[in-house]
C-alpha cells in the first residue's frame, strides 16, 4: 500500500538514495530543502521549503505523513544536533505521524565517548528514546560508495591505488548506499519492529578484498593503501576544513578501537527480520561508473 513518507536529506548521498527507492517503490515521498529552485530531485519526489531550524516548517513537511526517515546531515554541532532533532520530535507529535526510522548513519555508542561525531549520534538516540514517538534505529556502517567517490575514482583508475584509513588486512563491515535504501524501504513495511535498534548490512571485507574485486572487473591491478586516520585527516582539511576533517576521521579512529564489537553486531538477525540480503562487493563493483570525466 502507498504511504506518505517524508525524508529527511533527499539531497545528499544517503537521503537522495533512500527517496528514490521509496519513490519507486510507489509512495509518495517529499523532503525539505532551504532553496526549492536549486534542488535536483528524482521524479516522484517533492521538495518544501524550510529546514530543521524552523520548525513552522518542519510541522508543514509533515502534514498527513505516514512515516518520516530521520538522516541527520553531516554537522558537527551538538547545541545545533540537539535543537534541530528536537524541532523535528516536536513536529512530529504535531502531526501524529506514526512512525520513525532513525538512519544513523553509524554505529551509535553506548554512552559517550568524546568524540563529538558520535556523541551527536548518541544525544540524538537518547531524544528519540525519551520522546514516545515510535521509532525504529538503523545503524550502518561503514560506506562502500566512499571509495567511489569523484575524488577517489581517478586515483583509483589513474594512480591504481585505494588509499583509506583502515587496516589493509582487517575485515570492517560495509554497506553501498544502494543497501542502505532497500534496509530502509523494507523497515517501512514492518511497524512492529519499533523501539529495536538494528544494525544493518554486514558485509565483512579487507581493504585487500575490496581492491581485489576492483582489480577483477577493471582488468589492472588496485592496491589497497592503508592509510592512519592521523594522514587522512589532513588530507581532508582543504576541502572540509579542520572540524569536519578530524570528527570524520574520528569515525575511523573508532571503527580501529571497536572493531570487534563492529564486526560481532548481529546483521543476520536484521537480514531475516527485514529480509534483505547485502549485495556482494562484486555487484557494487559493476554498479559504480568507474570513468573519469
Amino acid at each position: 500500500m502507498s504511504k506518505n513518507i517524508f525524508v529527511l536529506g533527499a539531497t545528499g548521498f544517503q537521503g537522495s538514495a533512500i527517496a528514490e527507492q521509496l519513490a519507486s517503490n510507489g509512495h509518495s515521498v517529499r523532503t525539505l530543502v532551504s532553496d526549492t529552485d536549486n534542488v535536483g530531485l528524482s521524479d516522484g519526489i517533492k521538495s518544501l521549503s524550510g529546514d530543521l531550524g524552523h520548525i513552522a516548517s518542519i510541522i508543514e513537511a509533515l502534514e498527513k505523513v505516514d512515516i518520516a526517515v530521520y538522516t541527520f546531515p553531516l554537522i558537527f554541532d551538538m547545541d545545533k544536533a540537539k535543537y534541530f532533532t528536537q524541532n523535528f520530535i516536536d513536529a512530529a507529535k504535531a502531526q501524529n505521524v506514526r512512525f520513525i526510522i532513525f538512519n544513523s548513519s553509524f554505529d551509535i555508542p553506548q554512552s559517550r565517548t568524546g568524540l563529538l561525531g558520535l556523541d551527536i549520534k548518541y544525544e540524538i538516540k537518547r531524544l528519540f528514546d525519551n520522546s514516545e514517538l515510535k521509532v525504529l534505529t538503523l545503524m550502518p556502517d561503514i560506506y562502500l560508495n566512499n571509495l567511489a567517490a569523484p575524488w577517489s575514482i581517478p586515483l583509483v583508475v589513474e594512480k591504481n591505488i585505494l588509499p583509506y584509513p583502515i587496516k589493509s588486512d582487517k575485515r570492517v563491515p560495509w554497506i553501498s548506499h544502494r543497501d542502505l535504501a532497500h534496509f530502509v524501504a523494507a523497515a517501512v513495511e514492518k511497524p512492529e519492529l519499533v523501539g529495536q535498534n538494528l544494525p544493518i548490512g554486514g558485509t565483512l571485507l579487507s581493504g585487500e578484498e575490496i581492491a581485489a574485486s576492483i582489480s577483477e572487473y577493471l582488468g589492472q591491478e588496485i592496491n589497497f593503501i592503508s592509510l592512519k586516520p592521523d594522514d587522512f585527516e589532513k588530507q581532508l582539511i582543504h576541502t572540509f576544513g579542520e572540524l569536519n576533517a578530524k570528527e570524520i576521521s574520528n569515525l575511523y579512529r573508532y571503527v580501529e578501537k571497536e572493531n570487534e564489537t563492529l564486526v560481532g553486531k548481529n546483521f543476520s538477525r536484521t537480514q531475516d527480520l527485514l529480509g534483505v540480503k547485502p549485495s556482494s562487493v562484486k555487484e557494487w563493483v559493476r554498479s559504480v561508473n568507474w570513468s573519469v570525466s
